[in-house]
């Protein structure tokens, strides 16, 4: 048999879908005892692996840390008696993340302050009160705990609202959502996720009359780190590792977001691990973002690629999710996510490959600074995404097998080599995009930097499959520049986050995030291309092509660059 029938053969589906079961039973927040239970139950599955602990009490690299966080308790209820909050032991989602522990119960009076994002909304005073708010929680925090002194934020945010797939709060009105405030809370409030029915009803109630609630809400430092495991497979060669990964973090139920991820590759690592690989394979259980960048930095690897899972195992029929293959950035051309495509391509599921976005760990393996090609396999949009309803009712084991299949019909060809038919499709699809691209845009600069991202993906490609398709293709883009060297201008590695902001900065970031969805691509790619020795404004104008960016967006990233320079993360 060929390494590929191997890997098909051993590979049980039904195994990720049960793990995932259990793994969606435990309240996995960063440096929590159920995020440790998770790696435990991982190591039942896959062996001891190496667990790295972490500090998360630091800055890491352009990251600020999230303190370690245990909830161990609490609850909402009316001054009457009336529960507005269950027993936060039976539904940990209702407690958001990073809050603080309250002083035993505390009476508090309830103030409605509309988004609580807002200056203007802060007219009647809050401190020592509990703040009703639809906000995003994290600029809620800030504008109602950190500087006007509240005690406690009620919130019912539903982040991602969607009406295709009926994701709104008036669709789901007794759905929990998942919140967390920003890294930079230190406890000096805490916080409760209601659903919109019983937030509508408070809001009525405060319009009527005064009300109180009585809160109580007990949370630790948890382990006191952030802990990674790590598992290898294969033998060391001459060839790069390839990274495989999944965030293990998130509440319960957390099961599509994501015990899928963590559970499938678990099975995948369980099926790497018996037969012979002729290349190391890595696999990465770790807390999102600022686990990943506390590994890179630590260990240093020299990857050839990254494979990102991410909310993988949607039954779509009920999530009405699409899985999405998400591209490499322009800065950094690779082959990697079309021959993703062409082995998930099936008429049974929706699929569909897109341009680069945020939203998980493989966005830092793209930054410049480290240069590993990484795809994300993620199912989007999720009805019950970050949410009390995301249960393990709502995942497929038939979708399970069909990502489970793809990532190692990849893997087998990253190991052994592309089959010829294979690589004639990857090659076609490359050089297609490449002319769609070089027609769509007149600009002499973008063309020219369409041109030599479409060869650099080819001639990737032909490192591992050198065949007469793939050479007739490179010959059919020309003459064409090679992508420029990488030239650090950065003092970090991964994207530059929130480590530089102020409080001024991280409202300014928040309007933008709430008022561009491309925000966050464009600022890291435009420095993506700077590092790459392209001037200011033509990196501007290459990243804002990629991203449709709005001119607002694009004078935002002016401002952006210039703060950096001002506070010494963009080097002259």
């Amino acid at each position: 048999m060929t390494l590929r029938e191997d890997l098909l053969r051993e590979f049980c589906p039904q195994n990720a879908l049960e793990l995932e079961r259990d793994l969606a039973l435990l309240h996995r927040s960063k440096g929590g005892q159920g995020f440790v239970d998770a790696i435990a139950r991982l190591q039942e599955f896959v062996g001891p692996g190496t667990v790295r602990h972490y500090a998360s009490t630091t800055t890491c690299q352009g990251y600020l840390m999230p303190r370690p966080w245990g909830l161990k308790g609490g609850f909402l209820r009316l001054s009457t008696g009336e529960w507005l909050v269950p027993d936060l032991r039976m539904a940990p989602i209702g407690g958001i993340f990073l809050s603080g522990a309250s002083h035993g119960i505390e009476r508090l009076g309830v103030v409605d302050v509309g988004s609580g994002t807002e200056d203007t909304e802060y007219a009647q005073p809050v401190e020592g009160c509990a703040v009703l708010a639809t906000g995003k929680p994290p600029v809620v925090y800030r504008e109602a705990v950190a500087e006007r002194g509240a005690r406690c934020v009620i919130s019912d945010f539903m982040p991602a609202q969607d009406t295709r797939i009926g994701r709104t709060p008036e669709e789901m009105p007794d759905t929990v959502n998942y919140a967390s405030f920003g890294s930079e809370a230190q406890g000096e409030g805490f916080g409760f996720n209601v659903s919109h029915r019983t937030f509508k009803r408070l809001q009525d109630m405060v319009r009527e009359e005064a009300v109180e609630v009585d809160a109580f809400f007990d949370a630790d430092a948890g382990t006191g780190d952030l802990q990674v495991l790590e598992a290898h497979m294969g033998t060391p060669g001459p060839q790069k590792p390839i990274l495989l990964l999944a965030h293990l973090c998130h509440p319960r139920p957390g099961a599509n977001d994501n015990a899928s991820g963590a559970a499938l590759l678990a099975e995948l690592v369980r099926v790497l691990c018996t037969v012979p690989l002729e290349r190391e394979v890595i696999a990465l259980w770790m807390p999102e973002f600022y686990g990943t960048i506390a590994w890179l930095a630590d260990q240093k690897p020299d990857l050839a690629c990254a494979i990102d899972l991410d909310m993988v195992g949607e039954d779509q029929t009920k999530t009405g999710s699409t899985l999405e293959v998400t591209a490499t950035p322009w800065s950094l051309p690779s082959f990697i996510s079309d021959l993703m495509a062409v082995n998930l391509t099936t008429h049974d599921f929706r699929l569909m490959l897109t341009g680069f976005t945020w939203g998980s760990d493989h966005a830092i393996l793209n930054d410049a600074s480290l240069h590993v090609p990484a795809l994300l396999l993620s199912q989007w949009p999720d009805r019950y995404y970050h949410s009390s309803d995301d249960t393990p009712d709502k995942s497929s084991v038939q979708s399970f097998e069909w990502v489970g299949r793809g990532v190692l019909d990849t893997i087998a060809d990253l190991v052994s080599g592309i089959p010829d038919e294979r690589t004639a499709v990857v090659a076609a699809r490359i050089r297609e995009q490449g002319l769609a691209d070089s027609v769509r845009y007149n600009d002499p600069l973008i063309r020219d930097w369409v041109a030599r991202r479409t060869c650099a993906a080819l001639l990737a490609l032909q490192e591992i499959a050198d065949t007469p398709v793939v050479r007739a293709e490179l010959a059919a883009t020309g003459t064409t520049a090679p992508m420029p060297a990488f030239q650090p201008r950065v003092p970090v590695i991964g994207p530059i986050e929130e480590v530089w902001m102020t409080t001024d900065d991280l409202q300014w970031n928040d309007r933008l995030m709430r008022d561009f969805s491309c925000w966050y691509n464009l600022k890291a790619e435009v420095i993506n291309f700077i590092q790459l020795g392209v001037e200011r404004e033509d990196a501007l104008k290459l990243a804002t092509a990629e991203f449709d960016a709005p001119a607002a967006a694009v004078h935002a990233a002016r401002h952006y660059l210039d703060l950096l320079t001002a506070k010494g993360y963009l080097l002259p």
